[in-house]
């Protein structure tokens, strides 16, 4: 008798884990709020209107945790008035969608059958239709993405026979807090203190006054340098750095300290708060991240740039200056700002080209150039950071100008200042560098 009422309970206990004592009550959309944020583009007869889910109105929508699957509605609503039928391309959206009933057998409860059919009809019922949209008609229903945390570039696709419409959005996900929500960047100069550059020749010599380095909260002490400018307006830039799966940090705050374990869980944590680096008297502005996704502990392993909001304007589009390095690994040693310090590849120019190479990609770069911004180092005789660890570089940042419209490679213009064949290749640049730019910074 024991036995048979230990075994009861055991199964109780299971089935209670497993979800199997709830009901499954998902809510129509139209009760969701997300639809609050829909953005809605129109062109040429066609109108697409999208909206990302955050977690939690994600769970609202389907009854489940999407997020521990690493799984992202996302919301479309696509109108054909034009005069031929155009075919939704999901893989355009994202290479790695989920289809309705792969998503709703991820998340089926372990005891709970009733539940389970439900659960397939909600997710099937609400799936947007992969199939042409014929004149006058309309589509709407979820695409079941990969999970972005903070920030989402959405990409909707329609073919047809004679050619295809990009539609490109780009949305902040609610759920996190960016650390540049902390920045009122309308306060940071005073009109007065904005320095207004037309030409290419002032731009060259205002970047290569720039500090060289960032420095401590004293603005004592080499920090990494300034190797990466970027000039836009900052919708641009954004657009840019979320289409290439670049992702916002989340301010440190009281709930960076709760969720620390996440970090070294195996749901990557790609928005994980990163450390303080000062420029201008300033924490960096905006921190951005890249890491391995596929990883645990991904912060670990992470290309991060930081950005810091300069005076300068180059025919009214602002200038930002940024560092760039790549996180490999912690030593687990105690150093001034982290228990868990952060080892940076030391060869750090390979993180700029590898940055630069990126942004390139996202097909919103006009312009491209170099500027001196640090004395050359070599592994030989290093630099060294605020933790005390060495980098070196050829003493060259790159320099990016963002525009509206999508350009290709072979269309991408260059600044005529330094050679980036030389940089490539070690040398000294073809125009020469300025001396004055490389001393007392």
């Amino acid at each position: 008798m024991k036995s048979k009422i230990l075994e009861s309970a055991i199964w109780i206990i299971l089935a209670a884990a497993a979800g199997c004592s709830g009901t499954y009550s998902p809510k129509p959309p139209e009760e969701v709020s997300f639809l609050d944020r829909a953005e809605t583009q129109s062109r040429g007869g066609l109108t697409v209107t999208v909206a990302v889910l955050s977690r939690e109105e994600s769970e609202e929508v389907f009854g489940v945790n999407l997020a521990a699957n690493g799984v992202q509605p996302v919301w479309l609503d696509i109108e054909n008035n034009t005069g031929k039928p155009y075919f939704f391309m999901p893989i355009a959206l994202d290479p790695d969608y989920f289809s309705p009933n792969e998503v709703a057998f991820m998340s089926h409860f372990k005891f709970n059958r009733k539940a389970n059919r439900e659960m397939d009809e909600q997710f099937s019922k609400y799936g947007i239709q992969i199939e042409f949209i014929m004149p006058g008609e309309r589509d709407k229903g979820f695409v079941y993405t990969t999970l972005d945390p903070g920030l989402k570039f959405v990409n909707v696709t329609l073919y047809e026979i004679d050619g295809t419409e990009n539609f490109f959005f780009y949305f902040e996900v609610p759920g996190i807090q960016p650390d540049y929500q902390n920045v009122d960047f309308t306060t940071l100069y005073a009109k007065d203190e904005l320095v207004q550059i037309d030409d290419e020749a002032g731009l060259r010599k205002a970047l290569e006054a720039l500090p060289c380095c960032t420095t401590g909260s004293d603005g004592g002490g080499g920090g990494e340098p300034i190797n990466v400018v970027l000039i836009g307006d900052p919708d641009d830039i954004s657009s840019a750095v979320v289409r290439r799966k670049w992702d916002v940090t989340e301010a440190d705050t009281g709930k960076f300290k709760f969720d620390l374990g996440r970090a070294f869980s195996q749901e990557s944590y790609r928005t994980f708060p990163m450390a303080s680096l000062y420029l201008f008297g300033r924490r960096q502005d905006v921190s951005l991240q890249k890491s391995r996704h596929e990883t645990a502990a991904a912060y670990r392993q992470r290309n991060t740039l930081r950005l810091w909001l300069t005076p300068i304007r180059y025919r009214g589009k602002t200038v930002w200056a940024g560092a760039v390095s790549r996180d490999i690994g912690s030593d687990l040693r105690i150093r001034k700002y982290w228990f868990a310090a952060q080892e940076i590849d030391p060869d750090i120019d390979e993180t700029r080209d590898y940055l630069t190479e990126d942004i390139i990609l996202s097909q919103n770069v006009d312009k491209l150039g170099y500027v001196i911004g640090v004395e050359e180092s070599t592994s030989e005789d290093p630099r060294y950071n605020l933790s005390k660890l060495p980098w070196w570089s050829d003493g060259y940042r790159a320099v990016l100008l963002f525009g509206k419209d999508q350009r290709t490679l072979g269309d991408l213009e260059y600044f005529d200042w330094e050679d980036a064949d030389d940089i490539y290749d070690g040398g000294t640049g073809g125009t020469g560098a300025s001396d004055e730019g490389a001393q007392g910074k």
